[in-house]
């Protein structure tokens, strides 16, 4: 499956780019590092041209989606028994 940036998950879930960060924290879910800058030597100062994003850390897709759909259910069941511990 294809690796996303932390803000395309939040995207493609509808939800908030600290919400995937915290799954990262939680470790259900990888993270690939961004690729390290290349080092500047002189003669790359010369016709160094800043880029204005840097890289965001990427996930996979799939693990994404695996993790969403299990988070998911687990807090609608909170719900559910949230319900019916009110109602008794």
């Amino acid at each position: 499956m294809p690796k996303v940036s932390i803000s395309e998950a939040a995207r493609r879930l509808d939800t908030t780019e600290e919400v995937i960060r915290e799954w990262i924290r939680l470790g259900l879910l990888d993270v690939e590092p961004p690729p390290a800058k290349p080092r500047r030597t002189r003669e790359l100062n010369l016709a160094f041209q800043p880029t204005s994003a840097t890289p965001e850390p990427k996930v996979d897709l799939e693990q994404l989606y695996e993790v969403a759909d299990r988070v998911g259910w687990f807090l609608l069941s909170m719900e559910a028994w949230d319900a019916d511990e009110s109602e008794a």
